[in-house]
């Protein structure tokens, strides 16, 4: 290719076809109807037990927010820590000459 402008039209359809591609990789017709994750869970017994694992310390997690919940609106709004400030005492200089 000596002419210029087709070199320009080859670079042009390049780029285009580069974006389609991506635009039907990004698409993903492949995928199927399953979620992933219980794909993954069919495929590894060990990312079952990780999920099983991580829904359980998802409820664990509500259950504390409501225990919490419940026990602010008994007590009311627990006040916050005291702040206690601590200084040492200055250092006894002694000086020998």
């Amino acid at each position: 290719m000596t002419s210029h402008v087709a070199r320009l039209y080859a670079l042009a359809a390049s780029i285009l076809a580069l974006f389609l591609a991506w635009i039907g990789i990004s698409a993903a017709p492949w995928q199927t109807d399953e979620p992933p994750a219980a794909a993954a869970a069919q495929a590894d017994p060990a990312a079952a037990a990780l999920a099983a694992y991580e829904r359980r310390l998802r409820r664990d997690a509500r259950l504390v927010q409501r225990v919490l919940a419940q026990r602010e609106r008994r007590q009311g709004v627990a006040p916050p820590p005291a702040v206690r400030i601590v200084t040492a005492a200055p250092a006894a200089t002694t000086r020998s000459s």
